[in-house]
C-alpha cells in the first residue's frame, strides 16, 4: 500500500483544513492550486503541531513567531514569493474559519493602502506583515537560450512542438498541457486559449510561427492515424499510459532533465513564457498588446517584461541626457589624459 504524502498526512489530521479545500475545489479552484494551498497550509500546521498550539485558535503573535523562522537568516528561511504564498493559503484558511464561526477575526491581517489595520495592540501593517519583493524573472541569455535549444533537439517530435508552441503561444504550463485539437485553427495559425485553463479565467487567442506548421501537421496526421481527431493535443507515448492525456509533472519533468543537461538550474516549464514576452518587448511591441497576448488581467503585471526586455532603453538614454554623458566623461577622463 502506497503511504500517502507527508502533506495529506498533516491535512488528514485537520478536518477543518481538508473542509476548506474540498470546498475551493467544489468552487472550480485549479487542481494545481489547490495542491500549493494544501501544501502551504500543511507546513504551517506541522509547526504548530511541533510548538504544542492549536491553529484553530492561534494569535497572531503566535503566527509572527511562525513568520520569524522563515524569514532570511533563519535556518528554516525560504524565498519571499514561498512565505507570500505560505501566508496567502493560512490567510484565506483562517478566512474560511472566521466565515464557519469557528473564530471572531483572522490572526492573519492584510496589507491595505491608505488606513491603518484595525489589529488590537499591532496597528500599522499598512503594508502587510512580511514585504513582497518584485524581482525580475530570470531568463536564458542568447548563447545559453541556444544551447538549452540543442539539447532539447534530441526528443521526440512531441516533446519538440510542445516545447516550440509554449514559447511561441508565451503558454503557462497548465495551457500547454490543455491544449486540445479543437483548439487549433491550422488555416490562419492560431490557437484558441480556453478561458477555465487559464490563471485568470481569461480566454485568448495566440498564433505560432509558420516555421513549425509543418511539423504540427504531422502531429495532427499521427493522432489521426491513432484514432484520434479530438481531444487532447499532446497524449502519453509510454506503454503504460499510451494514448492518455499527458501529465503536467510529465512536462515539467521533461523540462528539468533538459535544463539539468543545459547546467541551468533556474530554467523550467514557465522560462518559455517569460522569454517569449520579454523578446516581444524587444520587438517593439506595446504594453497593451503584450498584456493581451499574456492573457493579463492587470497590465502592471505585463510592465516586467518591458523592463526586463529594456526595449528602446539606451536609445531614450541617448536622447535625453546624451549630451550631459558626454561631457561628464569628457571632464573625468579626456581632459586628464590629454594633461
Amino acid at each position: 500500500m502506497t503511504t500517502p504524502p507527508l502533506h495529506a498526512q498533516v491535512l488528514a489530521r485537520h478536518p477543518s483544513a481538508q473542509e476548506w479545500l474540498e470546498l475551493l475545489g467544489n468552487l472550480g479552484r485549479a487542481p494545481a492550486t489547490l495542491d500549493a494551498y494544501g501544501r502551504a497550509l500543511a507546513h504551517y500546521l506541522l509547526h504548530c503541531e511541533g510548538s504544542g498550539l492549536r491553529p484553530e485558535s492561534a494569535t497572531f503573535e503566535q503566527v509572527t513567531l511562525y513568520i520569524r523562522e522563515l524569514l532570511p537568516g533563519a535556518k528554516n528561511a525560504v524565498a519571499n514569493s514561498t512565505l507570500q504564498q505560505r501566508l496567502t493559503a493560512i490567510r484565506l484558511w483562517y478566512d474560511h474559519l472566521v466565515f464557519q464561526g469557528l473564530r471572531k477575526q483572522n490572526p492573519v491581517p492584510r496589507g491595505q493602502h491608505g488606513r491603518l489595520l484595525q489589529v488590537p495592540g499591532h496597528e500599522g501593517f499598512v503594508r502587510g506583515l512580511v514585504p513582497r519583493l518584485t524581482k525580475l524573472p530570470q531568463i536564458p541569455i542568447d548563447e545559453q537560450w541556444r544551447h538549452f535549444l540543442s539539447i532539447a533537439a534530441r526528443s521526440s517530435i512531441r516533446d519538440r512542438l510542445m516545447l516550440s508552441l509554449a514559447y511561441f503561444g508565451a503558454l503557462r504550463r497548465s495551457e500547454l498541457i490543455a491544449l486540445r485539437i479543437e483548439d487549433l485553427d491550422v488555416a490562419h495559425r492560431l490557437i484558441s486559449i480556453r478561458a477555465e485553463t487559464t490563471k485568470g479565467k481569461r480566454s485568448r487567442v495566440v498564433c505560432y510561427s509558420p516555421d513549425i506548421a509543418p511539423t504540427l501537421i504531422a502531429h495532427l496526421h499521427a493522432l489521426r492515424g491513432a484514432g484520434w481527431i479530438q481531444g487532447s493535443l499532446f497524449r502519453s507515448e509510454s506503454d503504460r499510459n499510451r494514448g492518455s492525456s499527458l501529465t503536467r509533472w510529465t512536462w515539467s519533468k521533461l523540462v528539468e532533465g533538459w535544463a539539468r543537461e543545459a547546467n541551468l538550474p533556474h530554467l523550467s516549464t514557465h522560462t518559455f513564457r517569460h522569454l517569449r514576452l520579454t523578446h516581444l518587448a524587444r520587438a517593439g511591441w506595446k504594453l497593451h498588446e503584450l498584456t493581451t497576448y499574456a492573457g493579463h488581467r492587470d497590465p502592471k503585471t505585463t510592465l516586467v517584461y518591458l523592463h526586463l526586455s529594456g526595449a528602446d532603453l539606451t536609445a531614450k538614454m541617448a536622447h535625453s541626457v546624451g549630451s550631459l554623458d558626454a561631457r561628464m566623461v569628457s571632464e573625468l577622463f579626456e581632459s586628464q589624459a590629454s594633461q
